[in-house]
C-alpha cells in the first residue's frame, strides 16, 4: 500500500492529466510505469511539466483501448523523450513497416518525420501544454 501523501500527489496529477486514478495506480502497482516521479529513495514526489505531459499521453493512449502496461510503455518512452528534447513539438507512436511501432520526437511541425508513416497517433506537445496549464495552475495539493 502506498502512503497517503504519495496518494495524494498520484491524485492531483491524475486529475490535473485527466487520467482515470484507479487505473493508473494499478498500473504503477504492476511495474508499468517506469518513469514515475519519486522511485528512486528519497526522490522527491513531484510531478513536473514533462511528468505531466507523459501521464496525459498514457491517459489518451488508455482512451484509445491501449491497455494499462501498453500505455505505460509508450507514455515512458514519451516521457524519456520529452526530457532528451525538451522543446519537441510532437510525439508520434507509429507502425513500422515490419509491423512494429516506434515512438517519434519532433521539434519542426513543418517537416514531421512521423507524417511520413501513415499509421499513427500523434500528439501535439504545446497544445497538451497549454490544455495542462490552467488545471495546473489551480492545483492546491502540496508537493510529496
Amino acid at each position: 500500500m502506498t502512503p497517503a501523501r504519495f496518494d495524494l500527489a498520484i491524485a492531483e496529477a491524475c486529475r490535473i492529466a485527466q487520467v482515470p486514478y484507479e487505473e493508473f495506480v494499478s498500473t504503477v502497482m504492476a511495474g508499468g510505469y517506469p518513469c514515475l516521479p519519486g522511485v528512486a529513495p528519497g526522490s522527491p514526489r513531484r510531478f513536473n511539466e514533462t511528468d505531466l505531459l507523459a501521464l496525459y499521453i498514457y491517459g489518451r493512449l488508455l482512451a484509445f483501448g491501449f491497455g494499462g502496461l501498453r500505455a505505460g510503455e509508450y507514455a515512458s518512452r514519451a516521457h524519456a523523450g520529452l526530457t532528451a528534447e525538451p522543446r519537441a513539438n510532437s510525439i508520434s507512436i507509429a507502425l513500422t513497416s515490419d509491423g512494429g511501432k516506434r515512438v517519434v520526437i519532433e521539434q519542426d511541425l513543418q517537416r514531421p518525420a512521423a507524417a511520413m508513416l501513415p499509421e499513427r497517433i500523434h500528439f501535439d506537445i504545446p497544445a497538451i501544454r497549454r490544455q495542462l496549464q490552467p488545471s495546473a495552475a489551480g492545483s492546491t495539493a502540496a508537493p510529496a
